[in-house]
């Protein structure tokens, strides 16, 4: 993977910054893998299993497809190994022509599927059928839930929109969409996800030292009801914790394990931890979910086909010095990050709470975070975050929704979602 000259003098004082940073164990075993200077940590001694009855090609497309597809959408063609992929579908109404999957005239806004696929690769053919999957609408834009830092509604969730994900525009006025009702009423961090049926959940920190996040179930996106308190951080005899800090959760489901994973932060823990739910409300104790070797804390996982990344913040003191983004990658799956880069922010100011966008029409990926110093809002952009450097997007070229905007996090949405969000809490276009 090559270097790029021009961005390596871009980023080269920065990069000098980061190495500094990096502990001695990790530089001793850092392998450079791409323009982004990835460093990779030793492997684990034991390799993961395959999930039960598949081999590793169809264990590679069950990794690789996505819990939600989009009506027009293109279905994986062949294998990391470059097996052929043939798609049908085995439940659901909707067809697939030439690996593209389109809804029937009968299918449901949100319409459950199964797919089945003929795997082919070495002169052997296997088939298989892979299930947990929902057929929506194509995206149009992206939602952000936010918060501000300061104001009369500061610490409350605020929505905004985008179509072209840098104009961001508020919705119901920028006022906040609830209050609430239990735990200390301090809502940070709100992170709205999608549900395994395609409706919406919203979680977000309480206040600062809790060990507890909060948790409320959308139909549309518009209202937010159920809201209870989930202990996320707990001990076990495996595993000691403070029972203090559950920072800046995020959440996504996850279709071959047909569970939730909620994941988290705890600096007075060490790091990063997650758990698994299967109904949003009882959750498993608390596992590690990454160790770069020092503490990290705002991470936020986005993945691309087969591969995720993970957005992290370096929370080592002081901050001063530290408090820099850089991309953890995994070749696996979310619980193998081995591979970290170098600073992607500039280190001269402090950086924290990091989401990720596509923008489609441009075909790169936006990483926005906070200058929480400054209170600015800013974003980096790169082509590929597995391999790429990112870029720092000009200031006049992001328009933030609301004045103080806090550590945001957005989700795709489709036409007919946007439009109902839209006319329930009004625009500001």
């Amino acid at each position: 993977m090559r270097i790029i000259e021009d961005m390596n003098r871009k980023l080269g004082d920065r990069s000098r910054h980061f190495r500094k940073q990096l502990p001695a164990a990790l530089m001793a075993a850092a392998l450079l893998i791409s323009g982004c200077g990835m460093k990779k940590l030793p492997e684990p001694e034991a390799e993961a299993s395959l999930p039960e009855g598949l081999s590793a090609e169809a264990a590679w497309v069950d990794q690789a497809l996505d819990p939600f597809l989009n009506d027009g959408g293109t279905l994986p063609a062949e294998t990391g190994d470059g097996a052929s992929i043939t798609w049908t579908v085995s439940e659901g109404h909707a067809t697939v022509q030439n690996g593209v999957i389109t809804k029937t005239a009968d299918a449901a806004e949100y319409e459950p599927v199964v797919l089945h696929a003929v795997i082919s690769g070495n002169g052997a053919t296997e088939e298989a059928d892979y299930g947990n999957l929902l057929l929506l609408d194509p995206y149009i834009g992206y939602v952000m839930s936010t918060f501000s830092e300061k104001g009369d509604s500061k610490e409350q969730l605020k929505l905004a929109y985008t179509y072209d994900e840098t104009t961001w525009f508020k919705l119901n006025d920028g006022n906040a969409i609830f209050e609430a009702e239990t735990g200390t009423k301090r809502v940070r961090d709100p992170a709205i996800f999608r549900k395994k049926d395609g409706t919406f959940a919203l979680v977000a920190t309480e206040g600062y030292d809790n060990p507890s996040i909060y948790v409320w179930d959308s139909t549309d996106g518009t209202s937010y009801e159920n809201e209870r308190l989930i202990q996320v951080n707990r001990s076990s005899d495996s595993l000691k914790m403070s029972e203090k800090q559950a920072w800046a959760p995020e959440a996504f489901y996850d279709r071959r394990k047909d569970a939730y994973i909620i994941y988290w932060s705890s600096p007075d823990d060490g790091g990063m931890f997650y758990n698994t739910s299967s109904d949003l409300t009882n959750v498993s104790l608390p596992q590690s979910l990454l160790n770069p070797g020092y503490t990290v804390i705002d991470g936020t996982i986005f993945k691309q086909g087969y591969y995720y990344s993970i957005v992290m913040k370096d929370e080592r003191e002081p901050l001063s010095e530290h408090a820099q983004l850089f991309i953890g990658r995994s070749d696996t799956d979310y619980l193998g990050f081995n591979q970290f880069s170098y600073s992607i922010t500039d280190g001269n100011q402090e950086y924290e709470g990091p989401f990720v966008v596509q923008r489609w029409l441009h075909g790169d990926t936006l990483i926005y975070y906070d200058n929480y110093t400054q209170f600015q809002f800013k974003a980096v952009y790169t082509w590929d975050m597995h391999t790429r450097d990112p870029y720092e997007l000009q200031q006049d070229n992001i328009t933030p929704p609301i004045d103080y905007c806090a550590h945001a996090y957005a989700i795709p949405v489709t036409e007919k979602e946007l439009n109902r969000l839209k006319n329930a809490l009004g625009t500001g276009e």
